[in-house]
């Protein structure tokens, strides 16, 4: 669930969550469960268990992953993918970075849970406000429950605000980003003949005997797999109990007699300036932070705007734009940020305040009393919660009957329809397909492959945010099709494979005479670091041979090479000079370039600091525990 929010997170809310934009600001901890018993831990860190029951569903949440990506992946292959290695491995680095949280005294509050997931267009309904339903129904089926997945974005959280603390002081040098810029800029001049090999095509003659053991040789690329047409009635609480059945006066109840539920903290919106300070430092530090701030409070007394100066002055990761943290709730802060913050009046400055993170001058511009949510905007969230629990109460019933009509083989769309629910039908699909289709899990994908063709699967499946009664209207055994039913595609691979072959051979021929000093028709063009040929698909095995060699000299062979007009061919070339990075273009790009080399400065330092904590911890295994698991 969470690589699928980041892949479809659009709002800088969701990249505040993933740590693209984490403030650099501590809240106060959360302690962890310590389990020491050792039949009942995989390892222990720093005095801390892991329990095997956490290591054994990572581990098979890992190899589930592994098995959808790779449907043929043998038992003997996974092995040697070392996953309970690796899964172990995050386990304890995970433990390790919780501890370290909780020493230094950072957590993650249950406002901030409810910001970050409020924020994700994901969990967003059809207007563009979050929905508790869409929320709790993806979560349920990315991760079995809404606590397993809150307690991964809290994982998730707290490591994104120790990498920001490390990342906190970082910083960068115009010369040092200059001398970046020129190096990944800096392309090479080449000479260079492509020989297609669409021009032997003419020359490529196949026999039948090319085409047979082409054949036994790569039967498997051919292997088709099981595959089964499905009929099913999907059903979940929110099916049989639609919210806008719920009447008016049952939610208008609900919200009364719960009201508390709907209570939101005092709050503050505030911005701050932050001019970075250790704990311990020196008085020659403290005074040199001083004098910055001095100097901070000088510019904005002398009429620059907050955000103009934050944005001068705050580190990458000390605040947003404008030195923006948000709305801020008692509890979240450090102890003498929350009470400058909370003591302020909208408008005015703080006095300068000490924190463990430094010094800060601090802007409040919007307060919220402590008040309760206003029935019209929870009106959607109440009707929801209802429906689904007046669903939940039908679920068993229905699934019930729904099941032993199917066993006893009655129309499914009849059935469906007494429930108000309705019968579907897939194509014709495999195991991984009914899986990315239907929701199922691997296990139950199976169990519906293994069902013949007219079988009722005779019980509920668990699919997304509901359940499945399935039967198997035809079902297909995995075979491998026979010679002539793939001869076209055998043909079509051969006479690709051995037209690239002349074509690498004549361009072999021709880097021999050009490097016997041969005059040969060459174009020239230049090639990036990235291995970006104007042309031609992008090659980094190109790139890394020409920035590797002399210059005026040929690469000493002959490279396959994709052409975006004529098709795969052979290329060769000479390396003939350097061409440095553009000047005018360094003006351009000066920002982006001081920012990718912080960026990079920075998950250096993290990695350091990771590697520090591996070192300094105490870890035990239990070798056994563990291969009992794995195997």
């Amino acid at each position: 669930m969470l690589d699928f929010i980041r892949s479809n997170a659009q709002s800088m809310g969701v990249k505040l969550i993933f740590g693209l934009i984490i403030l650099v600001f501590i809240f106060w901890g959360v302690g962890s469960i310590t389990d020491t018993s050792g039949g009942t831990v995989v390892a222990v860190v720093n005095g801390e268990g892991i329990s095997a029951s956490a290591y054994q569903q990572a581990y098979q949440q890992q190899v589930e992953a592994i098995q959808r990506s790779n449907p043929g992946i043998t038992r003997e292959q996974l092995a040697q993918q070392n996953v309970g290695e690796r899964v172990l491995t995050a386990l304890i680095m995970q433990k390790l970075l919780e501890q370290e949280a909780t020493r230094m005294g950072v957590s993650v509050s249950a406002q901030e849970m409810r910001q970050a997931v409020e924020t994700v267009d994901a969990f967003k309904n059809k207007d563009g406000a979050f929905d508790a339903e869409i929320f709790r129904r993806m979560v349920e089926n990315a991760y079995g429950s809404v606590g397993a997945f809150e307690k991964k974005l809290r994982e998730e959280l707290l490591a994104g605000k120790l990498e920001s603390l490390v990342r906190a002081g970082i910083w960068s040098n115009s010369d040092e980003s200059r001398a970046f810029f020129e190096y990944l800029r800096q392309k090479r001049g080449i000479s260079y003949a492509f020989v297609p090999a669409s021009r032997f095509a003419a020359e490529v003659k196949l026999t039948d005997k090319d085409i047979a053991d082409y054949y036994a040789a790569h039967k498997q690329d051919f292997a088709v797999p099981a595959k089964v047409v499905a009929e099913y009635v999907k059903v979940s609480p929110l099916l049989l109990v639609k919210p806008e059945s719920v009447s008016a006066a049952d939610v208008e109840a609900e919200y009364t007699k719960n009201v508390s539920r709907y209570q939101t903290p005092e709050m503050v919106k505030a911005a701050h300036i932050l001019v970075p300070l250790a704990e311990k430092a020196t008085p020659d530090e403290v005074k040199q932070a001083e004098e910055s701030m001095a100097a901070i409070r000088k510019e904005l007394a002398g009429g620059k705007s907050f955000a103009q100066v934050a944005d001068a002055h705050n580190g990458p990761n000390a605040a947003g734009p404008g030195g923006e943290l948000g709305w801020i709730q008692r509890g979240q802060t450090v102890q003498p940020f929350e009470e400058a913050v909370f003591a302020l009046e909208p408008g005015k400055l703080s006095e300068t305040v000490r924190t463990p993170f430094g010094l800060h001058v601090i802007l409040v511009s919007e307060k919220k009393p402590a008040g309760t949510r206003p029935f019209s905007e929870v009106e959607g969230e109440i009707r929801a919660e209802l429906a689904r629990q007046l669903g939940v109460e039908k679920l068993n019933d229905a699934l019930d009957a729904l099941v032993e009509d199917n066993i006893l083989k009655k129309p499914l769309g009849e059935s469906a329809a007494r429930f108000g629910l309705s019968a579907a039908r897939t194509d014709l699909l495999s195991a991984a397909e009914l899986e990315k289709t239907l929701g199922l899990s691997a296990e139950n994908a199976a169990l519906v492959m293994g069902t013949g063709s007219g079988n009722p699967v005779d019980s509920a499946l668990e699919a997304g945010d509901g359940y499945l009664v399935v039967r198997v209207d035809k079902a297909e055994a995995a075979h491998t099709p026979e010679l002539d039913a793939v001869r076209g595609e055998i043909e079509k691979r051969l006479k690709a494979e051995k037209m690239l072959s002349s074509a690498l051979s004549a361009a072999a021929e021709e880097l021999k005479q050009g490097q016997d000093g041969k005059e040969l028709t060459l174009s020239t063009a230049s090639v990036e670091r990235d291995g970006v040929l104007s042309g031609f698909v992008a090659s980094s095995e190109l790139a890394q041979a020409v920035f590797g060699a002399p210059l005026k000299t040929w690469l000493p062979r002959a490279f396959r090479l994709e052409s975006e007009k004529e098709g795969p061919g052979a290329l060769i070339c000479r390396v003939d000079g350097v061409q440095e990075a553009d000047p005018a273009e360094w003006e351009a790009m000066r920002e982006s370039f001081d920012g990718l080399l912080r960026n990079r400065r920075g998950e250096e330092l993290f990695q350091l600091f990771l590697g520090k904590l591996q070192r300094k911890a105490e870890v035990r295994q239990n070798p056994e525990l563990i291969r009992q698991i794995v195997n």
